[in-house]
């Protein structure tokens, strides 16, 4: 037991100040993450499609655009005009114009400045910062490469706005305010170890964190332990100890395995060992369900679809058992399918999507099967905007697959097998405490969660200032041996002075 008190004292006295960050961040982070441009917000900023630009089909877009392979297409708006916007099998992006059939692969940021207009207040004079090339820190996550080289904006404005406008797509790909800013610099920055410097070596970043929320684990662990050894052998009271070292005892013993089941669901989340499956359908999974994307099959342009649906921010082919139908975005409306005569779809047939579902998963039988109109488990959304109903088709498959099939659309939107459900508990469970009894209910999980963390925190606190004694104590007892050696060193007469 000796050797655990002193190696939960020495590595808690290097951990101590992480914890604390870990958990104050944490709150923040309840609320807010790193700036990002929101799915809602892109739309909000677009005009609606004018059906009487829209000259180009589908089919001809692809056409000039000659790509290798079509990953994705969607029609959309750019400086005002209607566009093809196309990604590559291999993530390379072309804009062809739907009015003019003009063919665009890169845009300098006097062309690209145009898609600022939606976000600047009257009399704005936007300036251009710099031109980012490389990660820096707002854009350090990968998924921000594939836009690069990036334009940097600010605005000007009241709340620090700055923009990042896209080289390759000509688009408004991030939006963040001086708030913003801040707070990820008090919440996602230093929770999740962002620092450009570090996170940009993707790699290298992803092992020092499973690195160090290990060692976190293992510092909780060992306190746990103790703390409940010195407990169980007091004779009088709970604890033996004083002051900050009772209220340390203490504090352990009731947020102990909480701190314990956090640093490892936070280590979860960067998936040692790649033990879970994830959620995410595979490709082939995905194909059975759209079947084969032929854009051939688009050869009328879609402005009789698009001036049905005034409103429309965003047109999309889209493929269901290998048929052409189109998905129709607008600002805060679920996404909408029709034909490609623009009726609108029913639910497609449970038989025909439960026969996609066995083709997904040959090597298994259906053993259960149910429609939802609410989300379970597994499958749920804390921002309230996935489909719902959906078909979940449960197999007896080795991987004991379960499907989630968004009727509506005849799309497979998530896949768990047995790995993903004990990865649901372990990560999303356990690190955000989303259970389904408790974070339907707002502010109850607020209260909760806070009420947590601020106890953590106080653990944290007291860890800090009992390792910032211990560290003076050690650091004094050296100095005072370094006096003690001088001392029978040196004849007092040839002592240094003072």
């Amino acid at each position: 037991m000796k050797l655990l008190i002193v190696l939960h004292r020495w590595l808690g006295i290097c951990g101590c100040l992480l914890f604390l960050v870990w958990f104050v961040s944490g709150i923040v982070m309840m609320y807010v993450e790193m700036p990002e441009l929101s799915e809602q917000q892109r739309l909000a900023a677009l005009p609606a499609l004018d059906a009487a630009r829209v000259k180009l089909s589908a089919a001809q877009a692809v056409q000039r655009a000659q790509l290798l392979g079509v990953g994705s297409i969607k029609l959309t708006s750019l400086f005002g005009r209607p566009v093809w916007r196309l990604q590559g099998i291999e993530d390379v992006w072309c804009s062809v114009f739907a009015d003019t059939g003009e063919v665009a692969r890169s845009f300098d940021y006097e062309a690209a400045r145009a898609s600022l207009a939606p976000f600047l207040l009257a009399g704005a004079q936007p300036r251009l910062i710099s031109t980012v090339r490389e990660p820096d820190q707002w854009t350090v996550s990968g998924d921000y490469d594939e836009f690069r080289p990036l334009y940097r904006v600010a605005l000007a404005d009241s709340a620090g706005t700055e923009l990042y406008l896209s080289g390759v797509t000509g688009e408004v790909v991030l939006r963040s305010t001086a708030r913003a800013r801040g707070l990820a610099w008090i919440g996602a920055i230093p929770h999740w170890i962002y620092f450009t410097g570090i996170r940009k070596h993707a790699q290298s970043w992803r092992l020092l964190v499973i690195w160090l929320a290990g060692a976190a684990c293992v510092i909780a662990l060992l306190g746990l332990v103790i703390g409940l050894w010195r407990a169980a052998t007091a004779r009088r009271s709970w604890s033996t100890f004083r002051g900050s070292m009772r209220w340390h005892h203490g504090a352990g013993l009731i947020f102990g395995t909480l701190t314990f089941t956090w640093a490892f669901s936070g280590m979860l989340s960067l998936e040692p060992g790649q033990y879970s499956t994830g959620a995410a359908p595979t490709v082939m999974q995905r194909e059975v369900f759209s079947g084969d994307a032929d854009y051939n099959l688009y050869r009328q342009p879609p402005a009789p679809v698009v001036a049905a649906y005034p409103s429309v921010k965003e047109l999309q082919p889209y493929f269901a058992n290998g048929r052409p139908y189109y998905l129709l975005k607008e600002t805060d409306q679920p996404p909408k399918l029709v034909d490609i005569e623009g009726h609108a779809v029913e639910s497609f047939r449970q038989d025909s999507l439960l026969a996609a579902a066995r083709r997904a998963v040959p090597q298994g039988h259906i053993v259960d099967r149910a429609l939802l109109t609410a989300y379970d488990a597994y499958y749920y959304d804390r921002e309230w905007r996935s489909p719902l109903p959906v078909l979940r088709v449960k197999f007896d498959d080795p991987q004991r697959s379960w499907l989630y099939i968004d009727v509506q659309r005849a799309s497979l939107i998530a896949r768990y097998e047995r790995s993903g459900r004990i990865n649901r508990w372990l990560y999303q469970g356990l690190h955000h405490l989303d259970f389904p009894f408790l974070w339907q209910f707002r502010p109850a999980w607020d209260i909760i969660v806070i009420v947590l963390l601020a106890g953590g925190i106080f653990l944290s606190c007291t860890g800090v200032l009992i390792g910032y004694r211990r560290v003076q104590m050690a650091l004094g007892g050296v100095a005072s041996k370094i006096r003690s050696r001088e001392s029978r060193s040196f004849p007092s007469k040839f002592r240094p002075a003072g």
